[in-house]
């Protein structure tokens, strides 16, 4: 038998989310400038770019894949200020993936 290395899914999932959550401030910062909220994209990119971080320590250290995923879900969850939370795709990806790496138990091997 294989030994499980570390979860894949779930980090991926939310890496996912990260580049989903960061592309929108970088594509809507004009909109976010008209209507007053004038550092909501470097919020919104700062929060996509821990995400994505947070999705590749998830895959590299397994074993703090239940705390990671917990912060991916509280990053998603506060991405909805800075970036509408990815125009909520960003928001789901991220609570799925975060869930996933909650949930995520290494195999005995």
């Amino acid at each position: 038998m294989v030994a499980s290395r570390g979860p894949v899914a779930g980090p991926l999932v939310v890496v996912l989310a990260g580049v989903v959550i960061a592309a929108v401030p970088l594509q809507f910062g004009g909109v976010f400038a008209l209507v007053g909220a004038d550092g909501a994209p470097a919020v919104g990119l700062a929060i996509g770019c821990a995400l994505v971080l947070v999705g590749v320590a998830a895959h590299l250290r397994p074993s703090f894949t239940t705390e990671l995923g917990a912060v991916a879900i509280v990053l998603s969850l506060a991405s909805v200020f800075g970036a509408l939370g990815g125009l909520v795709v960003g928001l789901l990806l991220g609570v799925v993936g975060g869930s996933l790496c909650v949930a995520w138990k290494p195999t005995a091997g």
